[in-house]
């Protein structure tokens, strides 16, 4: 039985949302990255964007298992800034030769969803094998079900084809 893990960065609380419901739906286990330092408020916003336009990793807190411990990863990002949240980016540059196959999952207000998957994949060094995009709006009305069904779906028939799922509001 392929082991799969849910790896998720949340800092408004929706990521965890749908990776929570991600999990809900398919009993697989979910691991939380955390900021260092507390983005709330505008000093937050501040970092966010400052870390986003100049690339900068900050620090995080992981407690899950390495990635390497999955024959699959699902990673869960936001997006700012039309690029994948800050924490991810530090996440990746220390696991990402630990992930040997993996999907994305990004969370989106606006636009930029494909570029913050791009940045995912650069750091990887390789492209998901699957790319969610979900608006933040539907994960927080809770009608995101049925795009993750079709993840999970997708994935468990272990096709090897790279494929976007669309959500008829995303793109």
């Amino acid at each position: 039985m392929t082991r799969v893990g849910i790896i998720y960065y949340s800092r408004s609380g929706t990521g965890r949302m749908a990776a929570e419901r991600l999990a809900q739906l398919s009993n697989w286990p979910v691991y939380e990255i955390h900021d260092e330092k507390c983005r709330a408020g505008l000093s937050g916003d501040l970092r966010c964007v400052i870390d986003t336009l100049t690339g900068r990793r900050p620090p995080i807190l992981y407690e899950g298992p390495n990635p390497d411990s999955f024959d699959h990863v699902i990673l869960i990002s936001p997006v700012w800034l039309r690029s994948a949240a800050a924490p991810m980016r530090t996440f990746l540059q220390r696991y990402s030769s630990e992930i040997e196959d993996y999907s994305v999952m990004c969370v989106l207000s606006g636009y930029g969803g494909l570029r913050a998957v791009d940045d995912i994949a650069t750091i990887v060094g390789k492209k998901p094998r699957f790319i969610l995009l979900l608006r933040q709006y539907d994960v927080l009305a809770g009608e995101c079900d049925e795009a993750l069904f079709k993840l999970k779906e997708r994935f468990d028939g272990r096709t090897s084809d790279f494929a976007t799922l669309e959500m008829s509001t995303v793109i």
